[in-house]
């Protein structure tokens, strides 16, 4: 049986509220002491709630005191290196979905050009992203050709040689 697919909101009720952050809380840590176990890292979390007097720090203040006195003395571009805020985040998924927008497209394309038979050639459409530019130059200069013919004909000819 799967799970129900939560809405990030607002618990409105606050006793539910309560549980599902010690719930929550609870998994979070698990989850961190599983990752310094078997990566071998060392890690600390602060967390600040309602429900509990000053912060709750994890493992211990003093591991905490020294992992944020070693990241304090990095420097400020090794600090922010992976820190992103809003606009960022925004940022890299609209790339992102750019790129896959334009693979979506180079392999439709390829699909109308006959270049790919199927779904299962997909791995081997890479070769023919060459061939997808040139027919694209190719329709391009076609077009070109019959609106100076349809020009000539209409009788206001305007012949550029390139």
């Amino acid at each position: 049986m799967g799970r129900r697919k939560v809405t990030h909101q607002l618990i409105s009720d606050n006793s539910t509220r309560r549980v599902t952050f010690r719930k929550r809380k609870h998994g979070l840590l698990k989850k961190l002491k599983e990752l310094t176990i078997l990566c071998g890292l060392r890690a600390c979390a602060i967390i600040y709630s309602d429900y509990e007097e000053g912060p709750e720090v994890w493992p211990n203040r003093k591991e905490v005191r020294v992992l944020l006195n070693r990241f304090g003395e990095l420097p400020v571009e090794k600090q922010t290196k992976f820190m992103m805020d809003q606009k960022d985040l925004m940022t890299r998924m609209i790339q992102d979905a750019k790129k896959r927008l334009e693979k979506e497209q180079m392999h439709s394309r390829a699909m109308e050009l006959g270049l790919i038979a199927s779904s299962t050639d997909i791995h081997d459409a890479d070769y023919s992203e060459d061939l997808i530019k040139a027919a694209d130059v190719v329709e391009k200069k076609i077009k070109v050709i019959r609106e100076r013919i349809k020009a000539v004909e209409s009788g206001r000819a305007i012949v550029i040689i390139e």
